[in-house]
């Protein structure tokens, strides 16, 4: 388990539930369980994915699934997640295995569905709104939830955090989409394009007004050359506009929480969710 975690990471989710908690009441030894319950519930989805996704490298690594093979990869995922919902019952608190709970089955909702659209590059903006809000958003919107519940902040405050989390996570993966076009592979640590590879279209790609033929099969050297005409159009920036969108909505959602210096750092985080270079 070790590999995964020493190769790096944002560790934005259990960040989230620890900030989130810090708005009322911080009682560390109850949050940590937490706060590491969420980030093997995202460790598990990496694993999963890789496999899904035929990803090749991570974080400049090799996957779990490229150096081991798909089917201890699965295993290993299925440990991360029974290993996350252990942690997070240690809170003793079950609402926060609810929690957690379902935003795992939004998550592979949201998979089912992007497997179902898979070389549809005509779907539009609506459809990926959608599927990022799945895959993204809802961890990050669980992580506010858990942190404030743990906190014992009021309803009123806790449904805000809540939406904070989840407009931080439609920012955080669009940015993330713009990386995959406009960073270098040694900065995201994965191929360039690696989204065309696969079959999905992500927002960059539908701002840029490109258009791709549905059903098509794009190869490492096509992605590449789809990938270069989309950072060389508006599309980025455009998409970028939109994530900035987002994370000023976000902030938004902070005002019913009342001045901290734990409400200060969630609006700081609101805005380096978009200018990230990594």
């Amino acid at each position: 388990m070790a590999r995964l975690f020493a190769a790096g990471g944002k560790r934005i989710r259990p960040a989230l539930v620890l900030l989130a908690a810090r708005c009322g009441v911080y009682e560390l030894p109850r949050l940590m369980p937490a706060a590491m319950a969420v980030e093997l519930t995202h460790a598990a989805t990496l694993v999963h994915d890789d496999v899904i996704d035929n990803s090749p490298t991570r974080r400049g690594s090799p996957t779990i699934a490229a150096e081991f093979g798909d089917e201890p990869a699965i295993v290993i995922g299925d440990f991360y997640f029974a290993k996350a919902y252990e942690q997070a019952a240690r809170t003793g608190v079950p609402e926060v295995v609810d929690i957690l709970a379902r935003a795992v089955m939004a998550i592979c909702a949201g998979e089912v569905r992007q497997q179902a659209i898979r070389h549809r590059y005509s779907t539009g903006v609506e459809e990926y709104m959608g599927r990022i809000e799945a895959k993204t958003a809802t961890l990050l919107a669980a992580c506010c939830d858990i942190g404030a519940l743990l906190g014992n902040l009021p309803r009123e405050q806790r449904t805000a955090l809540e939406a904070y989390g989840r407009e931080l996570g439609l920012a955080f993966q669009i940015a993330d989409d713009v990386l995959d076009y406009t960073a270098t592979e040694d900065e995201v640590g994965k191929p360039i394009g690696h989204d065309l590879t696969e079959g999905f279209a992500t927002l960059p790609l539908m701002l840029s007004r490109i258009e791709l033929e549905d059903g098509k099969r794009l190869d490492a050297k096509e992605s590449r050359n789809v990938a270069t005409a989309v950072r060389d159009s508006d599309g980025p920036r455009l998409a970028l506009e939109e994530a900035r969108k987002h994370a000023d909505a976000a902030r938004l959602h902070l005002q019913s929480i009342g001045a901290s210096s734990a409400s200060d750092y969630l609006d700081s985080l609101a805005d380096y969710v978009v200018s990230r270079k990594l």
